[in-house]
C-alpha cells in the first residue's frame, strides 16, 4: 500500500473525517532533501473531524502524530497539519 493510501486509511479509521485532504508538496523540496525523487517526504493534511471538538491545537496535533508515528519516523520528513472542527472549517473555507 502506498503512503498516501496508508495515511488516508489511518486517518479515516481514527478520526472519521467530515473532510480530508492530502497534499504532497515533496517536489518543492528536492534540492534540500536527499530522498528518492519518487518519495513522498513533505505532506500537508487537512482534516475536519468532530473528534477535535473540545481539544486545543496541540492536543489535536498530538492525536494525529500518535496515529501516524510510524510514517513520521520512517517516511515523512515534514508534516503540516490543518485540523478543524466542522464549525471552525466553515469559518475558514
Amino acid at each position: 500500500m502506498d503512503i498516501e493510501k496508508t495515511i488516508k486509511k489511518k486517518i479515516d479509521d481514527s478520526f472519521n473525517p467530515i473532510h480530508y485532504q492530502f497534499i504532497n508538496f515533496s517536489s518543492q523540496h528536492k534540492k534540500h532533501y536527499h530522498g528518492n525523487d519518487d518519495e513522498v517526504s513533505h505532506v500537508k493534511l487537512l482534516i475536519v473531524s468532530k473528534i477535535f471538538e473540545d481539544l486545543n491545537k496541540i492536543d489535536r496535533e498530538r492525536k494525529v502524530h500518535k496515529v501516524l508515528k510510524d510514517e513520521i519516523s520512517k517516511v515523512i520528513h515534514s508534516l503540516r497539519l490543518k485540523l478543524y472542527t466542522e464549525e471552525e472549517y466553515k469559518l475558514v473555507k
